[in-house]
């Protein structure tokens, strides 16, 4: 029985690591193989740092995290494989592969202050869809539909903007309703939602829509409550990801109808803005702190051993040792890139790799974090 509790608290310990850490390769130069190994452990820690904060930032604070990180190397990062040092005749060089302690290298930054400023808050966009479950009615009246909505968006903006968030104009939003409104669509493919968020440049979608209703009472004689269900859904428009997803319910009443519709419409709302605002904070955190996520899709590169090509070459450039080939077919390959740089920066990488291995990609199409590559 002792050998299993240990043997399961290795395990859990293990995977707890697995975690909370990732392994990034660099280069170390010392007098002494010894330095050169501990020089080569920090360039790692350098790497993983740039998953946290963007570049502008590390240059902006380039001392301050060498001072708050002096000394932790040993607590940050685990070495995972060391290369053959190379005596350069003015010391040593040899390649490492350290596995750094995310988590840990995390609170560190935090203790700075520097992650939240970097991470600043997303633009978010509200949509909606106004089409009802079959056989629902909102009110009596086609009014009284459009009222609910108008209401409830209202009320979502209202809790953000309080919050500081920046919200994309209701225009937008509006027009996306009346698209939907016309294709009578229910349950709306997500990537419906995220390609309108991504023309607007919007970093994250929040997506409701009505999943029941339902009436209490008699409001010709005393009133009654109205009923309802909304669906919330929180979207990367970059990747097409549900990535939060929260149903919220409202009973209000009223003398009327529509009145107790309006009040629904207010509370449901503000209920939604509130149980969304921690999931859009977790999950911009992580976007920011697991790096920018880019998507790359090439056309036109779809045999194994030229994918394989361009990912070894690609994870060759500092700070973009972080892909991995996210699907293939039809002719193409979608890479996924996790990386601090700029999204200038992993496109200029792009096409330099292109080159390398002696082909011409064309930038064919961008929106946000995602780029399509065409190989001529």
């Amino acid at each position: 029985m002792q050998r299993i509790l240990l043997l399961a608290l290795f395990i859990s310990i293990t995977l707890c690591s697995i975690a909370t850490a990732d392994q990034f390769s660099a280069v170390g130069r010392g007098t002494s193989e010894e330095a050169a190994l501990t020089s080569g452990l920090n360039n790692a820690i350098d790497l993983a740092v740039k998953q946290l904060l963007d570049e502008e930032t590390v240059k902006k604070n380039k001392q301050k995290i060498a001072a708050a990180l002096k000394g932790k190397t040993r607590k940050l990062a685990r070495l995972v494989q060391k290369g053959e040092p190379e005596f350069t005749g003015a010391g040593y060089e040899l390649q490492v592969t350290a596995e750094v302690n995310l988590k840990a290298l995390e609170n560190e930054i935090n203790a700075l202050g520097l992650l939240q400023d970097a991470m600043g808050n997303p633009r978010i966009m509200v949509l909606y869809n106004p089409n009802l479950p079959q056989g629902a009615q909102l009110g009596s009246t086609r009014a009284d539909l459009e009222a609910f909505f108008d209401n409830s968006y209202g009320a979502i903006v209202e809790v953000l903007a309080d919050k500081g968030f920046d919200v994309i104009d209701k225009a937008s939003a509006q027009k996306f309703a009346v698209q939907v409104a016309e294709t009578h669509e229910m349950d709306l493919d997500a990537n419906k939602a995220a390609l309108y968020g991504l023309k607007y440049n919007a970093d994250l979608v929040l997506y409701y829509q009505t999943v029941g209703i339902g009436r209490e009472g008699y409001w010709q004689f005393s009133g009654g409550a109205a009923r309802i269900f909304l669906r919330a859904q929180l979207i990367n428009p970059s990747t097409s990801r549900v990535v939060a997803g929260k149903d919220v319910e409202s009973t209000t009443s009223a003398s009327t109808l529509q009145e107790a519709l309006y009040r629904a419409a207010k509370d449901v709302g503000h209920k939604i803005a509130n149980v969304m605002i921690e999931s859009i904070k977790k999950s911009w955190k992580r976007e920011k702190s697991g790096a920018g996520t880019y998507l790359v899709v090439l056309d036109g590169v779809a045999e194994v051993d030229d994918v394989a090509a361009f990912k070894e070459a690609l994870k060759a450039v500092p700070g973009l040792e972080n892909v991995r080939e996210r699907e293939s077919g039809g002719g193409k390959t979608t890479l996924e890139i996790k990386s601090g740089s700029s999204a200038d920066t992993v496109k200029s990488a792009i096409n330099k790799v292109g080159k390398q291995l002696g082909w011409t990609l064309k930038l064919i199409r961008s929106e946000g974090s995602r780029s399509t590559w065409k190989r001529q």
